[in-house]
């Protein structure tokens, strides 16, 4: 594999996975109440498809001597890895939301 594939690969990532994966983000925060679940559900999906998708970009770097040694190509994808780390985070935070929200909703019926 050469670093052209990979640059193409993450390229197709970003365009494919990555870009949508922010703005399914951007969706959750966008929700009405009642919609905030499954938009929240759809996000994480990305999120998983895209680590997935990532995760292999990230096998072939490492079974490449010379692409090991690339620190552009290492930065590119530790940049995309971290990008999919604080949104994991982001959704997290928000999960953690719509629990509180939940249950304040199932005592106030009460």
């Amino acid at each position: 594999m050469t670093k052209t594939d990979i640059d193409l690969m993450l390229q197709e990532f970003h365009e494919q996975l990555h870009i949508p994966l922010l703005e399914a983000v951007n969706t959750v925060y966008k929700a009405s109440p009642e919609n905030a679940p499954e938009s929240l559900s759809d996000a994480v999906k990305m999120l998983h498809l895209s680590a997935v998708a990532l995760e292999g970009i990230m096998l072939s770097v490492e079974r490449s001597d010379s692409l090991r040694e690339d620190q552009e190509l290492i930065g590119k994808v530790t940049q995309s890895a971290l990008s999919l780390e604080a949104c994991k985070d982001e959704l997290s935070d928000l999960l953690a939301q719509c629990d509180e929200n939940n249950s304040q909703y199932d005592n106030d019926s009460y």
